[in-house]
């Protein structure tokens, strides 16, 4: 059983676009702003994987991820594709950001949409949904935090 969940919002700093792209799509900057975040493995410029500290309900675990830049348009867009498993479930992302800048402020419309398999997927949208908010939202606030410094 899979569950499919579909994302979207708008992240606002104050930082120039060049330096939230760079930081979103350099995998040593972005991978520590993941919550839960144990490994890195760079693969090239535009692949690498990340191992990431789960919880979910009463099962904790290591997921492996798999990312992959599709798309770049330089300090304005990208999308990302990302393949993982871990405790018994598996996940295919598609995220995709665009990036504006105005007055030194840069305002990041993002959306993600996820397909979650597996042992996961049978948990329910409900409980799988409330803990990919958490986690994004926990994902921004170190980036904010990380482009405020």
């Amino acid at each position: 059983m899979a569950i499919e969940m579909n994302f979207e919002g708008t992240f606002e700093v104050d930082a120039t676009s060049e330096k939230v792209f760079k930081a979103v799509m350099d995998p040593n900057e972005i991978s520590s702003c993941i919550p839960g975040f144990k490994s890195l493995n760079v693969i090239s410029p535009e692949e690498y994987s990340v191992v990431v500290r789960v919880g979910l309900a009463f099962i904790k675990g290591d997921f492996n991820i798999k990312f992959k830049v599709v798309e770049r348009d330089e300090n304005r867009h990208a999308k990302l594709t990302g393949n993982g498993q871990g405790m018994g479930g598996t996940l295919d992302l598609d995220a995709i950001m665009d990036l504006s800048e105005a007055s030194g402020k840069t305002k990041m419309d993002w959306k993600a949409d996820a397909k979650v398999g597996g042992r996961l997927g049978s948990m329910g949208q409900r409980l799988i949904g409330g803990q990919a908010q958490k986690l994004i939202k926990e994902l921004f606030e170190n980036l904010q935090k990380k482009l405020s410094s």
